[in-house]
Parts: structure tokens; sequence; C-alpha cells
């Protein structure tokens, strides 16, 4: 068994323990209720063998489909939104288990039909789950899953023809509804406001731009070493889950969240070398897998930055919150597995 990724998952979340603990001491508790499901998740993923989650992999979809519809009538959250299901001490959120599905399901479809086959069934399924999380509402998570749809397509092989002549049939079904969604969400408008005028340099602290200039000077303050564990840190909205980042670069210091920074990258790097590895849909898998771990980690470091505008999309295995951290778990899991058999096909393994 491979041990380089079950080695960056224990480092990842004794990150998050630390970035949780320093930002909301009372949910450390909780959080590490969730670690241990995380982990456990994580050994699961490493026993399932892939081909069984390919073999199966539409119905696993529609299934998730059908606890986003169900979700949207049953679910709940703050603001009036339908996101969760609450089960026990764990909130499951089925839009996390769609970017694992979404990643099998695609997968699967281009080891059976080939990159040169139609894609619109496909397409209106990655649609259908895109629609279904825009309405609950989760503008960041339904575009993260249509960037990572896309990704796939192309990554695929799918011609640039199709995917140009489905983006544009998708974009003039939306964009009649853009004008009454942005209404009556106006969260989303506001959020990128707000991120225009922090760029330009007009938003003050009571804007949305607080946030993420909370965010910034809880990294300025930590200094090359940090804080340590047991400080108290400044006023910072989200600071355990969406700002996560900076909580945990409080604590461990600049040097801290290079480490976390470099094991992203150890993880993208190691996930392309296994994906070059692989043949078939378990290859597309290995990069799907991925790029869910290593592009949302991107995103969500890159609003802590300053860089992008603030989307609440969690970072895997660190951030406070269980559906995250059980899918993030699954899916480190099973890049492990796929790992494994590719060393055990007599492929050359990577070291690292």
């Amino acid at each position: 068994m491979d041990p380089l990724y079950p080695l960056i998952g224990l480092l990842l979340v004794a990150f998050g323990l630390l970035g949780v603990g320093v930002a909301e001491p009372t949910l450390l508790g909780g959080h590490l209720l969730r670690v241990g499901l995380a982990l456990l998740a994580m050994a699961l993923g490493a026993l399932l063998p892939p081909r069984l989650l390919l073999r199966h992999a539409l119905g696993l979809h529609l299934f998730t489909l059908l606890l986003l519809l169900l979700v949207l009538a049953f679910g709940d959250g703050p603001g009036g939104v339908r996101r969760w299901f609450h089960l026990g001490p764990v909130a499951f959120q089925p839009s996390e288990l769609a970017k694992l599905s979404l990643v099998f399901y695609l997968a699967s479809f281009v080891g059976r039909k080939g990159h040169d086959s139609p894609i619109l069934g496909p397409a209106l399924l990655v649609g259908g789950t895109v629609g279904l999380v825009l309405v609950e509402p989760d503008f960041a998570t339904a575009l993260f899953l249509f960037t990572l749809g896309a990704l796939l397509f192309i990554l695929a092989g799918v011609p640039w023809r199709r995917l140009i002549a489905i983006a544009l049939a998708g974009l003039l079904v939306i964009s009649p509804f853009s004008g009454v969604y942005l209404k009556r969400f106006a969260y989303v408008s506001e959020r990128f406001g707000g991120f225009l005028s922090y760029l330009k340099g007009e938003a003050s602290p009571k804007e949305t731009a607080y946030q993420v200039l909370q965010a910034q000077k809880a990294i300025l303050m930590a200094g090359p070493l940090g804080q340590g564990p047991g400080a108290t840190l400044l006023h910072l909205p989200q600071a355990h889950n969406d700002m996560v980042f900076a909580s945990l670069v409080y604590a461990t210091g600049w040097l801290g969240g290079l480490v976390v920074l470099f094991l992203y990258f150890l993880l993208f790097l190691k996930g392309f070398h296994l994906s070059l590895r692989l043949q078939g849909p378990e290859s597309l898998v290995a990069m799907g897998l991925t790029l869910y771990l290593t592009l949302q980690a991107a995103i969500n470091i890159g609003v802590a930055l300053g860089f992008l505008p603030v989307t609440g999309v969690p970072l895997p295995l660190i951030s406070y919150g269980g559906s995250s951290l059980l899918v993030s778990g699954l899916a480190l899991g099973i890049l492990t597995r796929l790992s494994w058999e590719a060393s055990r096909k007599g492929v050359a393994r990577w070291s690292s």
C-alpha cells in the first residue's frame, strides 16, 4: 500500500485540528469526531475496488441527484437555504457527494462509450446536478461542479466542437433566468461586487471585504513561526471553515502555511503522475479526484489571501464540517487504492 497518500491526509487533518482549535476551541471536540469519521472513510476508500464503483457509477450519481432533490424539500440550513440533512451530530451535504459521484460517472461514461461519442446525456446530467445545487442556493459549489465537469470532459479528449456547442446551448437556456436568480439570491452579486470594490481599494471594513481583510491581518500577524495553538485569534467570520487557512497560519506561522501549500502541490503531482500510470476510466478517476481536492484547496486559499471573491468552498481535509471531511477522506482513500493497483500491475512506482 502506497504510504504517501495516507501521510498527506494525516498531516492535513492535523493542520485542520490546529486551525479549528485556534478559530473555535469549543468546536474542537466535534471536529475530532468528524476527523475520526474521515479517517474511516479514507480506509473504506482504500478497500473499495475502483472498478466496482465505476460499474455502478450511474446508479451512484442518480442516487446523489435524488438526495439533491430531497434536500430541497426536507433539508435545513441558515437563512432559509436548504443544503444539509442532519444525521445526529453530523450534518450531511449531498452536494459534497456530488463532486465524487460526478467524477466516477463521467469516467465510467468515457470508458464505456469512448471520447468521441455524443455527450448530450452526460451534459444534461451535469447540468441537472449544477442546477439543483444552484437553487439550494449554493452558487460557489454549483460553479465548482460545472468547472470540474468541464475539465473532465476536456481531459477525456471530448472534441472541442461538442463542448462549445453544449456550452452555447446551456448558456441560451440559463440566460433568461439569470436576472431572476441574482435578484432572489442577492448575496451572489454582493460578494462579487464587494470583491471588485476591495480590488479597487474602495471597500470599507463594514462591507463584504471585511472577512478577507481580517484573514489577511491574521496571516500577517502570524509571523514566520505563528502565535501557537493556544493563541487567541482576532475576530474573523467563518474562521473554522471558509477562512481556516488564515487560522492555521495564525497558529503555525508562514512556515506552516507553506507546508500546507506544499502538501497540496505534492498531492497534485502525485495524482497527475498516477493518472499517467493508469489506463482507461481509472486514469480519469485519478485525475478527477486529484482536481477535486487540489482545485478546491486552491480556491479556498485564494479567497483567504484575497485573490478570489468569498465563495464558501471548504478547504479539503482541513475545514470544519462533516460532509467535506467525509468525502475528501473517501477520495484520498480511493486514490490510495488506485496507486496500489497501479503498482500491483507492475507499473513502475513513483518515488516521492
